[in-house]
């Protein structure tokens, strides 16, 4: 498994923060999506594209802070992104019954994903980033 951090191209986040209501940190707003391409990724042209992205939406690289008196915000502070690139021996294709996961508690698509910690979040650490990819490549099919 490899590693990667991706910055902004160019810094546009200056820093500054979106007040978070109290209501929108009643829902685990965690969103694991898995897209499965049917060819090779230009992995060098991926992470120009997500660095251009990032300044374009310095939300996405920013982190979440838990602030005196209990109120959180985001932060536009222009942080890289973490990539983490993997491959998949085992698996001949991508199996069609798991590309729809409805429930956080069984999700087959675990080794797949690279989980945002909402628990670490909401505790104010300013490690974790709101935005991570994780790629993986099914070497037998080439997916």
């Amino acid at each position: 498994m490899t590693s990667w951090l991706v910055p902004p191209s160019s810094p546009t986040g200056n820093s500054r923060r979106i007040e978070l209501a109290g209501i929108d940190l009643w829902i685990f707003a965690r969103t694991d999506k898995v897209f499965v391409y049917p060819s090779e990724l230009d992995i060098d042209r991926l992470k120009d594209a997500l660095s251009r992205t990032l300044s374009v939406w310095p939300l996405v690289a920013g982190r979440f802070l838990l602030l005196d008196g209990g109120h959180y915000s985001i932060e536009m502070s222009d942080n890289p992104i973490p990539i983490t690139y993997a491959e998949n021996t085992d698996l001949a294709t991508w199996p069609a019954n798991l590309n729809i996961v409805a429930e956080l508690h069984h999700n087959p698509l675990v080794p797949f994903i690279d989980e945002v910690q909402i628990i670490t979040l909401l505790h104010g650490s300013q490690d974790e980033p709101l935005f991570r990819l994780k790629l993986t490549r099914l070497v037998q099919s080439g997916e």
